[in-house]
């Protein structure tokens, strides 16, 4: 009876430390995700032009003020690191972590963003501490430490003799909205035209856009992207095999647009699943991720 309850006592414990040390891999682990995208209209200067994308930090750390993940995204050798917003959390003074991720990084390569909805929402909320210019000063820190914030602006990269478009797409919030519960006004979806109104017409070149929210996809494509960046959905916080994330921050279920490279056409989307949490703190099959995108020419 003993020598069981021995046994019993060990495979309890070993259970244990195994859930622990997957719960710690699972959600304080960098994963890299590598893609190679071909283009047949990629301009020469550009192929094996390599891009790192980071995405939903909401204070998360790795390392001690965020070394590791400056470290780890330096090992990789980018060309150019793009963030797709919520970089900070909307009620919670946690951008600090974001900044420090910046200090380490140290302009290792050039850095544009997009704002995320919960930078949008920091905007219009009141102050959450004793200054009362909190996303001002947030901005203020992105410009001071090297980003450059594309809000619903166009910049063209240069690399050799070639060039490629750069757009960052703003939304409302409203775009944000749910388009599965009835009944809906189809005057919140976003549109081709209204991303047209703010981004213009897309250009023959080369266009890469930095939109947070995933859902649009269809418009993205409509309006000229060729490779589309967001984030948003975390994942879907919980994977599951053979069926994707599992919900989005919207609470809709198994949403269509959750992690990975979705295509349309030429056109192409990444989602990146994000570093931190949202209201969740948990990540399951789902750990935080770092993208790496190489451009390549058609042979």
């Amino acid at each position: 009876m003993f020598k069981k309850s021995r046994k019993i006592n060990y495979i309890l414990t070993f259970t244990l430390v195994f859930l622990l040390l997957f719960y710690y891999w699972q959600n304080h682990t960098l994963q890299i995700t590598r893609y190679e995208l071909t283009y047949e209209d990629l301009p020469k200067s550009f192929d094996g032009y390599r891009i790192v994308q980071i995405s939903d930090m909401h204070g998360k750390t790795f390392g001690m003020e965020n070394i590791g993940l400056a470290n780890k995204i330096k090992s990789l050798k980018p060309d150019i690191l793009f963030i797709t917003g919520d970089m900070m959390s909307s009620t919670i003074n946690d951008e600090g972590a974001f900044f420090e991720f910046l200090d380490h990084f140290d302009r290792a390569c050039p850095m544009y963003m997009c704002l995320g909805n919960h930078e949008q929402i920091a905007s219009q909320l009141p102050n959450l501490s004793e200054n009362n210019n909190r996303f001002s000063n947030y901005i203020n820190n992105l410009t001071e430490k090297g980003v450059t914030l594309l809000d619903n602006r166009k910049i063209t990269v240069e690399n050799g003799e070639d060039s490629i478009n750069i757009f960052g797409l703003t939304p409302e919030l409203y775009h944000y909205s749910r388009r599965d519960i009835e009944p809906y006004d189809e005057n919140l979806s976003l549109t081709e035209s209204y991303i047209e109104s703010v981004l213009g017409k897309s250009p023959k070149e080369l266009n890469i856009l930095l939109a947070h929210n995933p859902a649009y996809f269809e418009e993205y494509v409509s309006w000229g992207a060729d490779l589309t960046l967001s984030g948003h959905i975390h994942g879907g916080i919980i994977r599951i095999p053979f069926l994707g994330g599992l919900f989005s921050p919207e609470k809709i279920f198994f949403p269509k647009y959750d992690a990975g490279l979705f295509e349309s056409g030429d056109s192409k989307m990444i989602v990146n699943r994000g570093l931190g949490y949202s209201k969740i703190n948990i990540r399951l099959f789902n750990r935080p991720e770092i993208s790496l995108v190489e451009l390549k020419n058609i042979p």
